[in-house]
């Protein structure tokens, strides 16, 4: 049992320094691809454009959001005030009718 708890350990030990060179594998492209202009970084390549373009469609979603937030948040605050005058009218008739039918509506 020692050996497969030691075995297990030194390949979780060995899955680590995997993880940290293909990290800095991953880091050293980066930076080399910055200042190469070959991975897709550097101004006018598909890379760079690609990138661009979903951030400009994500800009333009929270601007469009936001520019429709108002009418949300009017309809959301209707239909809140609509169930809690509903809610109050359950309530004052639950209560009208407690003395009639010990209770609940006319028809329960």
């Amino acid at each position: 049992m020692g050996s497969f708890k030691t075995a297990l350990k030194d390949a979780g030990e060995g899955l680590n320094w995997l993880m940290v060179i293909g990290f800095l594998g991953i880091v050293w492209l980066m930076i080399y691809g910055n200042l190469s202009g070959n991975l897709g970084f550097a101004r006018d390549t598909t890379g760079y454009n690609d990138t661009q373009t979903v951030i400009n469609n994500l800009t333009a979603g929270t601007k469009t959001f936001y520019s429709y937030s108002g009418t949300i948040f009017t309809v959301m605050a209707i239909v809140l005030l609509i169930t809690i005058l509903l809610s109050l009218l359950y309530v004052v008739m639950k209560i009208v009718n407690m003395g009639k039918n010990k209770g609940g509506f006319a028809g329960e």
